[in-house]
This record gives structure tokens, sequence and C-alpha cells, in this order.
């Protein structure tokens, strides 16, 4: 089970489809939060973390999989725009409880999956005081699942799935641990895991999103079928940096925006345009992009994008 708490909350279950999600991150960012932004999708949560306005941490979980960092940011972005659905919550935490998120999203796996009845529970406790650890203790069984944060070996507050709020008695998350089958993780941020990496300086969303945004389901106006209009009309034979061209521009009509980012990433894995005067390379690069705008556009724009892009290649 995916959970982090809630704190103040700023802003809650706010439809995904009225997010633009460069103007709420520059808003995060602007307004200096310290806490968490969660997206919950059907089918994945996504959660980012802050610190006065800085994005320490990104996280989606999908499938009993975790993508973090840049690659979560990329996937944000995908699931913002292709999603049917989803809600986004932002909550200010405590200092305190901001660094034992930042260890449960991206601490070290110190105690992973481990059944409570195997495990010295009075002297695990000792050792995260003694420790001094920063740390979160996730106890959970499929059904239930809750949080001890801790903050240099000191507890600083309890969460559980039930949580509107951070709590301060442990009573829920003892009777949770007491369940049978509980298990238990021990996530710790380490000493140099200070706030020093901003993420947001890493990945450019708004480009990112800009480049992969609009319409994505939208398409380039259609070209006029006469013989001696549109840009179809192409000489008999072409260049390979003509026909790369010709296939990107094809690609961004049938499909959009992200048809266009599509084919460029395809042509450079089969070595370029170029190579496209051996069939076995030109099916490599249909089948690729049909296999990427499954979710892009309907099987017969598909169909027609494939044909076009093989009398082009004919032309090499």
């Amino acid at each position: 089970m995916f959970l982090l708490p809630k704190g103040n909350p700023l802003a809650e279950n706010v439809p995904i489809s009225k997010l633009q999600l460069p103007e709420a991150l520059e808003k995060l960012k602007n307004g200096k939060l310290t806490g968490c932004a969660m997206f919950d999708f059907p089918s994945a949560d996504c959660a980012l973390v802050y610190d006065e306005g800085k994005l320490v941490n990104a996280i989606v979980h999908r499938e009993d999989k975790e993508i973090k960092e840049q690659a979560a940011l990329q996937a944000l972005v995908e699931l913002m725009l292709l999603a049917s659905s989803g809600t986004f919550s932002v909550y200010a935490l405590s200092k305190d409880i901001t660094l034992a998120v930042m260890a449960l999203t991206g601490g070290q796996a110190t105690i992973d999956s481990q059944e409570i009845k195997l495990i010295d529970f009075k002297a695990l406790l000792d050792r995260i005081k003694t420790e001094q650890m920063t740390a979160t203790l996730k106890i959970y069984t499929p059904e239930r699942a809750g949080l001890i944060f801790y903050r240099n070996g000191a507890t600083v507050g309890f969460f559980h799935d039930a949580s509107s709020a951070i709590e301060t008695s442990a009573g829920e998350v003892q009777q949770i641990a007491g369940l049978p089958g509980a298990r238990v993780d021990l996530r710790v941020l380490a000493e140099n895991d200070g706030f020093v990496l901003d993420l947001a300086g890493l990945v450019d969303i708004r480009s990112l999103w800009e480049a992969s945004s609009g319409n994505i389901f939208a398409t380039a106006p259609v070209v006029s079928s006469a013989p001696a209009s549109g840009p179809a009309a192409i000489p008999a034979k072409i260049t390979p940096a003509d026909l790369e061209t010709a296939i990107i521009d094809l690609a961004n009509q049938f499909i959009g925006k992200l048809g266009r980012t599509l084919a460029e990433k395809e042509l450079m894995n089969i070595g370029g345009a170029s190579a496209l005067n051996e069939p076995e390379k030109l099916q490599e690069l249909l089948t690729a992009i049909e296999k990427g705008s499954k979710l892009l556009a309907s099987a017969n724009k598909i169909k027609e994008m494939k044909e076009a892009i093989s009398n082009q290649a004919a032309q090499l």
C-alpha cells in the first residue's frame, strides 16, 4: 500500500483535468512549500516532496514498482497527459515530518518487508533512538498500513491509512502491528542526504510539458490529396536528411506533437533515415512507431501514417 502523510491541506482532490503541471509546480516553488504534493491516478500514485519550495524528491508508484527522481517526473507528465481521471492534493508538513518523508521516499532500506514476529521490535526502536536516525518505520498488512516518523532518533508523529492528519498517539499503528502477517519497512535518511538537490533544476518540466501537451490527440490539418498541392510533392529521389524531415512531419501530422518526438526517437534507434533503404530497417521503424502510437491515434490513422512513411521511404 502506497501511503504518505496528510498535513495541513492547501489543496485537496483537485481534478487533474483542471491542472496545468508547470504552473502548479511553479506555485509550490514560489510559495516555498515544505510538504508533499500528491497525484492519485487510477493506475498509479505520485508524490513530490518539497522543502521551502525546493523539489527534493519525486516518486511514482505503479504496479508495485517505484520510479524515482528525474524518471518519476517524466512518468508524471505522461500520466497526466494520458490518464482519463485523477486528483491532485497538496499538504504542508513540519520540517521534521518532511525529513522523515524524504527518508520514506528516497532513504536507505535498512529493513525491507520483514515480518514483525521475526523482529525484536523493542531492540529496533532502541537502535533508532541510539543511532539518532531520521527515518520512517512503515508497518503494514495487505489491507492496512501505518507510519512512524523519526527525527534524530526521536518520534515526531504517526500516520495510518484512516488518518486525516499527523497524529501524536501510536494507538492505531500499534494495532496494525498486532495484525496477523504484519510486516515492517525501515527507511533511513543518510547523514549527507540534506536538502541540496533541486530536481526542478535537473528537469525542465515546462519544456517537457509543452513538447508533449496541448492536445496530444490533435493532429495537424489534413493535407489535400490533390496531386499539385501540399507538402507531399517530393522529388523522385530525396536525401536521407529530407526523408527524415518528411517522416517526422508525417508523424506530427497524423499523431500530433508526441508523434514528432516518437519519430525522432525511433529514427535515431535504427541509425537514421539513411538506413531505410534496407527493408528490415523500414519495417523495424514502422513497427516501433505503431507500438508507440496506439494510445495516441486510431488504428486507421496509424495505418495511413505507416503507408505514407513507406511511400516516402521508397523515394530514397
